[in-house]
């Protein structure tokens, strides 16, 4: 039976340098197929702070603007991704990035505020 296994890692490993080598080399070491799911950490909200754009957050969620969604989208689907794949890609763990946008991979529907 092939397995395929789907990992979701948070911003808190994203931002430990140490903790993502640590977790990346783990994952390359899956033999079988893998997709790794990735946040951001604090990368999005630092650079929105760099940018003037002020960061809404409601119980610990991002409000996601316009702005702030060019923003996210730079960071997680640029930034972030591609220094993952990067990182697997030198581990000889073969990676393709990909956005949740790509292929229409992921839909979504907007939350109302709770």
């Amino acid at each position: 039976m092939n397995k395929l296994y789907i990992i979701k890692i948070g911003g808190a490993l994203i931002d430990d340098e140490e903790l993502l080598n640590q977790f990346l080399e783990q994952f390359s070491g899956i033999k079988e197929k893998k997709i790794l799911v990735h946040g951001g950490g604090k990368l999005a909200t630092t650079l929105a702070d760099k940018l003037g754009v002020e960061q809404k957050m409601i119980n610990g969620r991002r409000i996601t603007d316009k702005e702030t969604l060019d923003i996210v989208t730079m960071v997680y689907a640029g930034g972030i991704n591609k220094k993952i794949v990067e990182k697997l890609q030198q581990k000889k763990c073969n990676a393709i990035g990909f956005s949740g946008a790509d292929g229409n991979l992921i839909k979504a529907k907007k939350k109302r505020a709770s």
